[in-house]
């Protein structure tokens, strides 16, 4: 009985979400690789600066080794390494046997979760590294591209344009909208320089046309943006054991969320997915460790 009470005062006293009522119709999640939170140009970003500003923001850490396929794993899925076995630099499977697999050979993510509870709901995801492909469920998502032409630039701006039609002509639950310039350019150039906070400049475009496709599309009262990163950065490396690689940005901004939510600290890029499912109303599985990042005001 004192175990029932516990779970009951944790679930309905503590001001976490619980899953339930949808908060939003539909979700765009912003995945940055490489986006290091001490190294966002706020001043030079004013659309991600607005959406921090309209919505709620939290410096997070992401999972050992600060490495993007094990992280983007853990975004994705809910879970840290020690459940999905992801463990080398840009594993394309289970290094080690995952808590719990797909048909794909792959743990479950956050498509999935959605497809499981409601068949009928219509995703996306577009991406142009093809580690992405290997840490969710293609197989189980509506429309799924990878960009492998033109500049780095111009793939980014590539999934930002096809991401905007889908919006306008399926407005689907989830949108995922990989961008991969800060990381470029962090590892040729390195964290922190001129050449970085270009591409953050540049990401910075992209997303103000995201906002405004949002708009465009008269989806604007019912979605919210998620944007988080895999990892940072330090000098022209990531993956070791220090702050500058572990601290990433997460962001949770629309209407739906402005002045009735905050965000928990610390939060972790774990709890992604189970913060888009809580989102759009959907059951966040028992295996998952991450957890719903909003707390009702």
């Amino acid at each position: 009985m004192a175990v029932a009470l516990a779970l009951t005062a944790c679930g309905c006293l503590c001001g976490h979400r619980c899953g339930g009522r949808p908060i939003a119709k539909h979700v765009v999640l912003i995945g940055v690789d490489g986006f290091g939170a001490q190294y966002i140009p706020w001043k030079l970003m004013p659309n991600l600066t607005k959406l921090r500003d309209e919505g709620c923001y939290a410096v997070g850490r992401c999972n050992f080794p600060t490495s993007s396929g094990i992280n983007w794993m853990s975004t994705m899925g809910g879970t840290t390494v020690e459940m999905h076995g992801y463990r080398n630099w840009n594993s394309r499977k289970p290094d080690v046997r995952a808590f719990e697999v797909t048909e794909k050979g792959i743990p479950p993510c956050v498509f999935h979760e959605i497809k499981r509870q409601e068949p009928s709901a219509y995703t996306v995801s577009l991406y142009n590294w093809d580690g992405i492909g290997f840490v969710h469920a293609t197989n189980e998502v509506d429309f799924v591209k990878y960009y492998a032409e033109g500049s780095l630039e111009q793939r980014d701006d590539d999934v930002v344009a096809d991401g905007l039609k889908q919006l306008n002509e399926h407005a689907p639950k989830l949108t995922f909208l990989y961008q991969h310039l800060p990381d470029c350019y962090g590892h040729r150039n390195g964290w922190g320089t001129p050449e970085f906070t270009n591409a953050c400049v540049h990401l910075d475009g992209n997303i103000g046309r995201i906002v405004k496709g949002i708009e465009d599309a008269g989806l604007r009262d019912d979605t919210v943006i998620v944007l988080v990163a895999d990892h940072g950065g330090l000098g022209k490396r990531h993956g070791m054991d220090v702050i500058e690689c572990f601290e990433i940005p997460f962001l949770v901004s629309g209407p739906a969320v402005k002045g009735c939510y905050r965000l928990r600290e610390p939060v972790m890029g774990a709890d992604t997915a189970p913060t888009v499912l809580d989102l759009l109303g959907y059951r966040v599985p028992e295996t998952w460790r991450g957890r719903s990042a909003l707390v009702a005001k």
